[in-house]
């Protein structure tokens, strides 16, 4: 299947009597995974380990090496990898080889003992030789990861990223890790740009596992790569921004992520369009990218919109989405403006920025205004603390994330969840809904359950028995009544039998059909209590592992909930949950 574009402008027409502005997302949607067990492309992976003295500290060494034996796990016999160390000294301790040995391969990871400098352009260079050697697999990359300064041979970040480029241009790309505050974030996002892979700042090493899983998981679900965007604007019509941070290539197309099944990229173009008598195009668009099989593909669209009188322009809707992306890049904007200032020693001037962006978020009252606002009041308290590395860390990562493969949804499960799982009783939650654990019946029985209709009233039975039931892994809503929500999810979740019956599958379309649900009724956040835990015999730590995933992949390609609420009913589950989420990466 091709690759959609979606035009989706603020207004739906233009203006005939005087000059505007239009904001216009386009929206990239990659196809959809499908049903049928197609084959994944094959891979050739060259993972290139820090293992400098700095990485024995905080078990650095031992995540990372945790990460790679993991990665190493979910490869396939068609598959190849490499393994490369570095510190001032360089060795490839598995050379390019399919992956026929894991047993073998993985003794060699766990026996990585930690070094002395950082020699890290030379490490990424014998990374990329030994995936150069074979490059018929459908997708070769160079996974880099580090938790220092490049200190030894090559150190100018243009020259390391020139190189990058020129071997991506050759097949091979570049993802790269930053772990911990003493790495230069600059050259490692860099790499990734030039590189056409992903760059990721790892703040905590038991992260680790978790991220190298979203990068495996992101390159056996491409569909595209190399992926360019241009526009034509038509007549008088002019390209006034392009509100993204994105790089333009030689031709001065703008350079995009990779296309991954199921996560749309958003764009945001700000249109100079005149006074128009009649209708025409106002800009075509042309998307290219190089699909799994080398193959060069592209799709067109072009916007045109009615035009109507002064009168009723003004009187037409904003698309909300529209207005809600547009705020998001332009918050964004903000943090980069803040990195500029505090570089150079602008302190007070760079919190007043993130301070009146926030203001501006919240005053939009969109459903992501409260996760961005929080985000951008932590990167002011990192400020006031004189927390700079960390600081500037976050904000770039934050601004790198929404340009691009996180351009639509939450970029951080940080401020989506109200900075992680909370102890508390589902029924005293003060948000748009909460979630009821019920049985088919939609019944009053179960602790949950119970405890949720006897603080909403006996209108709430009602008003379930109306609905006729519900099937298992489905949600149906109806209002909270007494409740301090003013509407309730209600949920069909399996029991739990051993793990072999789908049982994770189901509690995880649990989650996605409350999200679903309640995204199509208009809500913005939501409360979830620990679904599957107690009755039900769900082991808590599996229990928490599907909310977490779940909740996760749901709000990265999602931004019409703004607020997620895990809601613990006791301590014990609360530390199960929040060491999941700990380790979780997003």
């Amino acid at each position: 299947m091709t690759p959609q574009l979606e035009l989706i402008p603020l207004r739906a027409a233009v203006c005939a009597d005087r000059a505007t502005t239009l904001d216009v997302v386009v929206r990239i949607v990659p196809p959809q995974a499908s049903s049928r067990s197609d084959r994944r492309p094959s891979l050739n992976l060259g993972f290139v380990i820090d293992r400098s003295g700095s990485m024995a500290s905080l078990n650095k060494l031992d995540y990372a090496k945790k990460a790679v034996c993991y990665a190493i796990e979910q490869l396939l016999p068609s598959d190849r990898l490499s393994v490369t160390i570095f510190d001032d000294q360089i060795q490839t301790i598995i050379p390019s080889t399919p992956v026929n040995n894991k047993a073998s391969f993985i003794r060699r990871v766990q026996q990585i003992y930690r070094g002395g400098s950082t020699a890290l352009h030379g490490g990424w260079v014998q990374g990329g030789i030994q995936v150069s050697q074979s490059l018929t697999a459908d997708l070769n990359r160079i996974i880099l990861l580090s938790d220092g300064l490049a200190n030894v041979g090559e150190t100018n970040p243009d020259a390391i990223a020139s190189d990058v480029h020129g071997l991506a241009q050759r097949g091979v790309s570049t993802s790269t890790l930053g772990l911990g505050d003493d790495y230069n974030e600059d050259l490692l996002q860099a790499m990734a740009r030039s590189g056409d892979g992903n760059y990721y700042y790892v703040a905590r090493a038991e992260q680790l596992p978790s991220i190298f899983e979203q990068e495996l998981q992101g390159l056996t679900t491409i569909v595209g790569k190399a992926v360019t965007l241009g526009f034509e604007p038509q007549g008088a019509v002019a390209v006034e921004a392009v509100l993204n941070d994105l790089e333009v290539d030689e031709g001065g197309r703008f350079k995009l992520p990779n296309l991954l099944q199921e996560q749309p990229i958003d764009i945001v173009v700000r249109l100079k369009v005149p006074a128009l008598a009649q209708l025409m195009p106002l800009c075509s668009f042309h998307l290219a990218w190089t699909d799994t099989d080398q193959r060069p593909q592209e799709v067109r669209a072009t916007l045109q919109l009615p035009v109507v009188d002064l009168a009723q322009w003004e009187q037409l809707p904003l698309n909300q989405d529209v207005q809600q992306q547009v705020a998001l890049m332009m918050a964004a904007r903000a943090k980069k403006e803040a990195v500029q200032l505090v570089d150079r020693g602008d302190y007070a001037a760079a919190s007043q920025v993130l301070q009146s962006t926030k203001q501006q978020m919240l005053d939009f009252q969109l459903p992501m205004s409260a996760p961005e606002a929080a985000a951008l009041a932590d990167l002011d308290d990192r400020l006031q603390k004189r927390e700079y590395l960390q600081y500037r860390k976050m904000a770039t990562q934050q601004v790198y994330s929404r340009s691009g493969r996180f351009s639509r949804g939450h970029n951080s499960l940080l401020y989506a969840l109200e900075g992680g799982p909370k102890l508390g009783d589902i029924t005293q939650q003060e948000l748009d809904a909460i979630v009821n654990s019920a049985d088919r019946f939609l019944s009053d029985s179960g602790v949950v359950s119970r405890a949720i209709h006897r603080a909403a009233g006996p209108e709430l039975l009602v008003a379930c028995q109306e609905l006729g039931g519900c099937p298992v892994g489905e949600a149906k809503l109806t209002p909270g009544f007494q409740l301090r929500s003013p509407w309730v999810i209600h949920t069909v979740c399996p029991e739990w039998q051993g793990g072999d019956r789908q049982e994770t599958e189901i509690l995880a379309q649990c989650y996605r059909s409350c999200l679903e649900l309640a995204a199509a009724k208009g809500l913005q956040s939501i409360a979830f209590p620990a679904l599957g835990v107690g009755a039900l015999g769900f082991p808590v730590a599996i229990a928490a592992r599907v909310a977490i995933a779940t909740v996760g992949r749901y709000l990265t390609t999602h931004s019409e909930i703004g607020t997620v609420r895990l809601v613990c009913f006791n301590e014990a589950v609360l530390q199960t949950y929040r060491t999941e989420f700990q380790q979780s990466g997003l």
